[in-house]
């Protein structure tokens, strides 16, 4: 059977190239498709952006292919993208078949399937029910008692809610992703390709998605790949992928587990031994002070990492407010303290740390976000992603922010106007304006990196964030550089010889510009793709 799988995005590189690169592989399709396509299945995917031609891509595999299932996957604000696409594809055959998975439906199950855009609905993890979807749509076989599988009769309006399966607790025996399948979809299918450790997380932070996702299903939610399927997987990414120099290592969970996480390290340093050129890695670290209680532990961790290559680790600091991290975001425990330390003793190992930082958190004040900016000027990590926080419907802290009044239900319904999240600043707080948010989100570098970077590298940051808060601008600036490739990669050459000190590593976008290809300076994975369950 022909179906056909949508992933929307924007921002985005371009719109025949929207991927940067192969971080940003969504796990959860990748997996949805390689299934789908081990069971039989012929599978067609698109990256959609909000200025694809959907006739010329969509429209014209339909015709073509005549496929009777579509796929869809979309966090809250991706949401009024997919509809648009489902909506498109009623106007060209209206039996086919569209799925929806993904977090924003497995926490909002009732209004998503109730708005009538959809066919049925995923909840939780869907490889098997999907699988079983798809089998019986081919064999025109009922499709109302598929377990995980939430389905709405078209004539009736009637809604059929199945149980759903337990969390598989088996993932060595889940197939690597196919990763060839999006290589179209990127610009550098070798760059940089992201490989996951496990599923779940035990921590409960208000912000993400992980504390409602583990209330879906049975069975434990925390779990982990093995070695040897790590070891696997490399492999592969290797034998189809042999220029890749860096792979990140993504879960929610490294490091909340500390002999668990050295393992790793350890099984990585053993596997390195046996290459000409060793992989350097990067990995998501749920930092906590068990890692720091002593200097012989921070030294520990660091004599681990270095031994398995580890190049670059991410830390979710959200708020230098110690306050903010225990009493609002539920975070895991350390001090500023600590945390200074830790980057001092990583910059000796020659280990890059990334802040991701959140502003204009429910409950935030100034004065909190000023002790952001000194935790983040005293640790000097190598660099911060910074995003205005976005309420995303089924966490915890959008039902706060909705509580408090400083938000509404529907002004979080997603629609257009909700494409700018991470940008825009929704919420207004006391002491706190909305237009003092966004001014700190772009300000942010020269706070924090005046006197340690280049003065011209804190430029280029705040004007990628500048672009990022005024998507007119940005829009703007994106038409610009496809009207005048040559002009933009004339002037981005200029300003990568200007800027010797910038980052030169793929892994933060510094890759010259070509004809079809904007400037970098707003591409420093501004989409966060390493924080695909903060819906």
């Amino acid at each position: 059977m022909n179906i056909g799988c949508v992933y929307t995005v924007d921002p985005y590189h371009s719109v025949q190239k929207p991927l940067n690169m192969a971080t940003l592989i969504p796990f959860g399709l990748a997996m949805i498709i390689t299934v789908l396509q081990k069971a039989g299945h012929n599978v067609e995917l698109f990256v959609v952006t909000p200025e694809t031609p959907l006739d010329k891509y969509i429209g014209r595999y339909v015709k073509d292919h005549h496929p009777s299932l579509f796929c869809f996957t979309a966090v809250s604000t991706q949401y009024w993208q997919v509809k648009n696409v489902v909506q498109y594809l009623a106007t060209l055959d209206k039996n086919i078949f569209c799925l929806l998975g993904g977090h924003h439906a497995s926490l909002n199950a009732d209004e998503v399937i109730n708005d009538g855009t959809f066919d049925a609905i995923c909840i939780g993890e869907g490889e098997n029910a999907v699988v079983e979807l798809a089998d019986a749509i081919n064999n025109t076989m009922p499709v109302h008692n598929i377990s995980s599988i939430w389905v709405r009769n078209r004539e009736t309006g009637q809604v059929t809610k199945n149980p759903t399966n337990d969390f598989d607790g088996d993932l060595d025996g889940l197939p690597y992703i196919n990763r060839t399948i999006w290589d179209k979809w990127i610009e550098l299918p070798n760059e940089y390709p992201s490989l996951l450790l496990g599923r779940g997380c035990p921590f409960k932070c208000t912000y993400c998605s992980n504390h409602a996702m583990e209330k879906l299903s049975g069975g434990k939610y925390v779990r982990f790949r093995s070695p040897d399927s790590i070891h696997g997987e490399i492999n592969y990414i290797l034998e189809n992928y042999p220029a890749v120099e860096r792979i990140f290592l993504e879960v929610e969970t490294f490091g909340a587990n500390r002999p668990a996480s050295y393992r790793i390290f350890d099984a990585l340093a053993d596997y390195n031994k046996h290459l000409q050129s060793p992989i350097q890695f990067g990995v998501n670290l749920a930092l906590t002070s068990h890692f720091m209680e002593t200097n012989e532990r921070i030294t520990e961790l660091f004599e681990k990492a270095h031994a398995a290559n580890l190049a670059i680790i991410h830390i979710g600091l959200e708020s230098g407010s110690e306050r903010m991290r225990k009493e609002i975001l539920l975070r895991p425990k350390y001090t500023n303290n600590e945390l200074v330390e830790f980057c001092k003793v990583a910059k000796q190992y020659n280990v890059r740390v990334i802040f991701y930082v959140l502003l204009g958190l429910p409950g935030e004040t100034l004065e909190d976000y000023n002790e952001t900016v000194k935790a983040a000027r005293n640790a000097q990590p190598d660099n911060c992603y910074v995003a205005i926080f976005f309420p995303y419907l089924g966490t915890d802290l959008a039902t706060m922010a909705i509580n408090l009044g400083l938000v509404t239900h529907e002004e979080l319904t997603p629609t257009g106007a909700t494409k700018a999240e991470r940008g825009l600043a929704l919420l207004d707080l006391d002491g706190f304006s909305s237009r003092r948010i966004r001014f700190e989100s772009i300000v942010f570098w020269w706070r924090v990196y005046k006197g340690h970077w280049p003065l011209l590298k804190i430029l280029a940051k705040m004007a990628g964030s500048f672009l990022r808060a005024y998507p007119k601008l940005y829009s703007l600036y994106i038409s610009t550089i496809w009207l005048f490739p040559s002009y933009a990669s004339s002037l981005a050459s200029r300003l990568n010889q200007s800027l010797p000190q910038l980052d030169s590593s793929p892994l933060f976008g510094s890759h010259k510009p070509s004809a079809d290809k904007p400037l970098e300076i707003y591409q420093e994975k501004e989409t966060f793709p390493l924080r695909k369950n903060d819906i």
